[in-house]
């Protein structure tokens, strides 16, 4: 099946596939985001209802999986992928009860007191044309602060929460069933957990909470994004398997932490472990461990990079202006920019691009070394987040230039 694997480390990952059923009374909707229904005695659970754009489309392919009347809805977080879409079933009549963590309420007035930020940054992070960010909420009806245990007819669900991606994060345990909602605790993708726009994440908790569902022995896995699992070993491979990503992370930046090391020594001296980053359920296509240490560090140490002048710095364009004094001008950084790029350095083009742009923002040469060394940046990089960084960089370039903006191409994301 298209949605379902029994050998997570061998399975190609697919976000994307028809409506199907993926086991006893469990719809899977695969839209980029997973949207589950769940068949119990008192009537259906919507385990996050996904985006408002794609509503329509859910709402019809679980209306046409079964027509019993909706109980409840949970949200395992409030992020506008898993928690805007159950605008259809309640203007057919449906009034369930719909379940979060505590927290999700405060997420939405946050979105709504800063949504046009939010707006900008998912316009970046995704090369979208313009900005776009939701401002309608369903909100809550029901909130926990650790745990809810429900009765749904004669069966047993659990709501846990559990801090990883966001701080109002849960899990769904059915018992009898032995089946495990854990939104984007795992995402067939590298933890998310370092997004450099975004705010705090959490990655001890998240490998706390990994480790917990781990324990509860479940025979079907069903995540935020991604493919379902079968069986209890495959299960808790993939629970484990990510734990440890995460941990060996975590115990790296502690260590170097404790030993007095500054941020951005420990930030170019950790990495992932080798192995564990192969697996298909741990690829960095989407975040990037690197990204996760910077969210370790702000989180244990603040936002002080160890740099003294960075505290109350001068500003990067006057900056870069004493940068191109002491290079001659503008013109010696660009063809030195230009010789970096050629010798397939474009880490520290990048640094002379961005010098050269800000100390002389009309150099027509300085742009284009600037479009240039993004275009480069991006295709070597197979993060989505750094994409659309380098990407959004490319065309401020661009625009300077008065060229049309492109979306320029990331390198192809192979699954194994």
């Amino acid at each position: 099946m298209a949605l379902l694997t029994t050998d997570p480390l061998r399975a190609r990952v697919n976000m994307f596939a028809d409506p199907a059923e993926v086991a006893p009374d469990v719809l899977m909707i695969a839209s980029f985001v997973n949207t589950y229904a769940l068949r119990l005695p008192a009537g259906l659970m919507i385990i996050d209802p996904g985006f408002a754009h794609t509503a329509a489309s859910v709402h019809q392919a679980v209306r046409a999986w079964s027509d019993a009347a909706l109980h409840s809805a949970v949200y395992t977080h409030g992020h506008a992928d898993h928690a805007f879409g159950l605008q259809p079933f309640i203007d057919a009549g449906d009034r369930p009860q719909i379940i979060a963590q505590e927290n999700c309420p405060a997420r939405f007035r946050r979105y709504a007191l800063t949504h046009g930020w939010n707006a900008r940054i998912n316009q970046r992070q995704f090369s979208l044309p313009q900005p776009m960010f939701p401002n309608r909420f369903i909100w809550p009806t029901l909130t926990f602060r650790d745990s809810l245990t429900q009765r749904i007819g004669d069966v047993e669900v659990r709501c846990v929460a559990a801090k990883g991606e966001t701080d109002d994060a849960c899990f769904v345990w059915v018992p009898a069933r032995r089946y495990l909602f854990c939104g984007d605790l795992i995402i067939w993708q590298a933890p998310n957990c370092g997004n450099p726009q975004k705010v705090q994440r959490y990655p001890l908790e998240w490998a706390e909470a990994l480790e917990s569902m781990a324990g509860l022995n479940a025979e079907f896995l069903f995540p935020g994004h991604g493919l379902a699992v079968q069986g209890a070993d495959a299960v808790r491979t993939v629970l484990t398997e990510t734990a440890r990503y995460l941990r060996v992370i975590i115990d790296q930046v502690l260590e170097r932490m404790n030993a007095g090391q500054t941020a951005e020594e420990i930030f170019h001296a950790v990495e992932p472990d080798a192995q564990l980053s192969q697996r298909p359920f741990l690829q960095a296509h989407y975040d990037h461990p690197k990204f996760i240490v910077r969210n370790l560090l702000r989180l244990w140490g603040g936002w002080w990079n160890g740099n003294a002048a960075e505290l109350l710095p001068a500003t990067p364009s006057v900056q870069a202006s004493e940068i191109a004094r002491l290079a001659g001008g503008v013109a010696p950084l660009v063809v030195r920019g230009r010789a970096l790029l050629d010798a397939g350095e474009s880490k520290s083009a990048a640094h002379v691009a961005e010098w050269a742009t800000r100390a002389d923002p009309e150099s027509r040469e300085a742009q284009a070394l600037k479009r240039d060394v993004y275009a480069r940046r991006l295709s070597e990089e197979p993060s989505l987040m750094a994409q659309g960084i380098y990407r959004a960089a490319m065309n401020d370039a661009k625009r300077a230039l008065g060229e049309a903006e492109g979306g320029g191409q990331g390198p192809a994301i192979r699954i194994p």
